[in-house]
């Protein structure tokens, strides 16, 4: 091909595409070119705590069209819908309208809801994801134990525990069927979890036990009502008991896992009863106040069990202090086979003795459980006029003697009515309106606490954490949670009541930061912000005379 008839070639080819570029050239409304439409869902929380029967469900979500701006409720192009993730999976309505207002009424525990903007136009959704999390006022939160009026009569109170930053005090709160007395002379409020009944929480005293159950297996849900059949001495004993139980205490075996080994329990009486916790189809056994197993009751003991969650490594044999007070001396409990299980036997004094582990007469006043002090119980002793401190460390079998400190000489301590001990060699009792702190280490004594001249305190606790493995198998809550509850074992709560009140109500909850600076010695009222950003006192009034807290343990 020459030159010439290339260039030929080529423009016939162009004369060729002429009419095709006029066309379109020509053309003016064949095609349209349109921005696509984008929905944005706003005011919607992730993550919401309400209480149920309470609290309100109220959504006022902002839509916007990237086209056509602020989409109202009236909108005719668009549709809304909430939804509610069920248990089988499923998703059910709630609410077809753009706003949500709806009295929460889901059940406790945590739920997956969604909300989906669909244009009608179109059929395209926007969907959004968030979670609510409905408890009841006793789903969680500090159980407090109560005696209303001069008869004493048993009452349930909690300080209700709805997220980090709400709490909410409520009275009365255990409901009994008709078949269940009114119970006196409240003693405490016990706890224990075996491997196959979960959390057991007992209402214990001196005329009767029952155990308060959940509307879940794991314990965390609202309480129901109780019946005969939650009586402890028929629920979880295997032969029949007839006396009361007034002190519950959970007994650790494997330190690690904080695993549960036995639950020991004491009836007004002063016989003892140890139930295997680890083994499937248990109970309390027949009274272990006795050297034999299934023995009749060689003597008695005090309404208390000196125990820790803490156990050295390699250490996996559960141990209790307990005291004889027909033969005023120390026992021990110690879980290292079956029918060790279910006997006592007196302690011989080691050789280099601190104190006679008989005792000669003395009387115990009490026994304090210390968890963050590598197994330490804190004995008081009533010798006459005088009150001596025995520290005896239970965290293994050999129930090691660690100091004595005798006729103790700081203001009220021979007359002081409660104490509490936790994480420094402190001893906190309280006399009237009054609070002590009593360095056991250099014998110093402050007063820390002082009340309106009305009030008296009534308990010092500092609140102990048993659910296995501790508050790191609280699987339900976060790190953030998980953090908060560690700081509140190192709380003093101090339970008061004002004797002028005319109502029975008159009872006061108040938690005290303790000064890490001054080894313990200064505590002050706690203060934090609620959800609000507002400040918070923890100080809650309209309890009655209170006896005893234990915080609910969520798993």
């Amino acid at each position: 091909m020459n030159k010439l008839q290339y260039i030929a070639r080529n423009i016939a080819a162009c004369l060729c595409l002429l009419p095709m570029l006029l066309a379109c050239s020509d053309d003016k409304g064949n095609y349209t070119y349109q921005e696509k439409t984008l929905i944005t869902i706003e005011g919607i929380p992730e993550q919401k705590e309400y209480l149920s029967g309470v609290d309100y469900l109220d959504l006022k979500p902002i839509i916007t069209s990237n086209i056509e701006g602020e989409i109202t409720g009236d909108n005719p192009n668009f549709e809304f819908l909430y939804q509610k993730k069920d248990s089988e999976g499923n998703w059910k309505n709630i609410c077809g309208e753009k706003d949500l207002h709806m009295l929460m009424n889901f059940a406790s525990g945590s739920h997956i809801c969604r909300y989906i903007v669909t244009d009608k136009r179109t059929g395209v959704q926007t969907l959004q994801l968030f979670y609510v999390s409905s408890q009841t006022i006793t789903s969680e939160g500090w159980m407090v134990l109560c005696n209303e009026g001069e008869e004493e009569r048993v009452r349930l109170d909690m300080l209700s525990q709805i997220s980090a930053g709400r709490v909410i005090p409520t009275h009365d709160i255990a409901l009994k069927g008709e078949d269940v007395p009114e119970m006196y002379h409240a003693t405490q409020l016990g706890y224990f979890n075996s491997n196959w009944d979960g959390n057991v929480i007992a209402l214990l005293s001196q005329t009767d036990a029952y155990t308060i159950k959940t509307s879940d297996e794991k314990g965390r849900n609202e309480f129901i009502t109780i019946q005969d059949l939650h009586k402890l001495t028929n629920a979880h004993f295997l032969s029949a008991v007839s006396d009361p139980i007034v002190y519950l205490s959970s007994v650790v075996g494997t330190g690690t896992a904080r695993r549960p080994d036995a639950a020991i329990c004491i009836s007004d009486k002063g016989n003892a009863y140890a139930w295997n916790t680890s083994m499937q189809y248990t109970g309390f056994e027949s009274l272990i106040n006795t050297s034999v197993r299934g023995g009749n009751a060689e003597f008695h003991v005090a309404p208390f069990v000196g125990s820790s969650p803490l156990r050295p490594t390699g250490q996996t044999v559960a141990v209790a202090l307990l005291y004889d007070i027909d033969n005023c001396r120390f026992i021990g409990w110690v879980g290292d086979s079956e029918a060790n299980k279910q006997v006592c036997r007196p302690l011989e004094d080691p050789a280099n003795k601190l104190f006679n582990f008989n005792t000669g007469g003395m009387q115990l006043v009490c026994m304090l459980n210390v968890p963050t002090s590598n197994g330490m119980t804190y004995c008081i002793m009533q010798d006459g006029t005088k009150r001596h401190l025995y520290c005896i460390n239970v965290s293994t079998k050999e129930f090691t003697q660690e100091r004595c400190c005798e006729n103790i000489q700081a203001p009220n301590f021979d007359k002081a009515t409660c104490f509490a001990a936790n994480l420094y060699p402190v001893i906190y009792y309280g006399y009237r309106n009054k609070v002590y702190a009593y360095n056991y280490a250099t014998e110093e004594t402050k007063e820390i606490i002082t009340l309106d001249a009305n009030e008296e305190v009534t308990m010092l606790k500092f609140n102990r954490f048993d659910y296995p493995p501790g508050i790191d198998g609280f699987s339900s809550r976060g790190s953030e949670m998980k953090a908060i509850y560690k700081e509140r074992e190192k709380e003093l709560i101090v339970g008061s009541y004002n004797n002028a009140a005319t109502d029975n109500n008159g009872g006061t909850l108040s938690f005290y930061t303790v000064d890490d600076s001054n080894s313990g010695m200064t505590v002050t009222l706690k203060k934090d912000v609620d959800e609000d950003g507002a400040e918070r006192i923890w100080k809650y009034g309209g309890y009655a005379k209170i006896k005893d807290v234990r915080y609910k343990e969520p798993q």
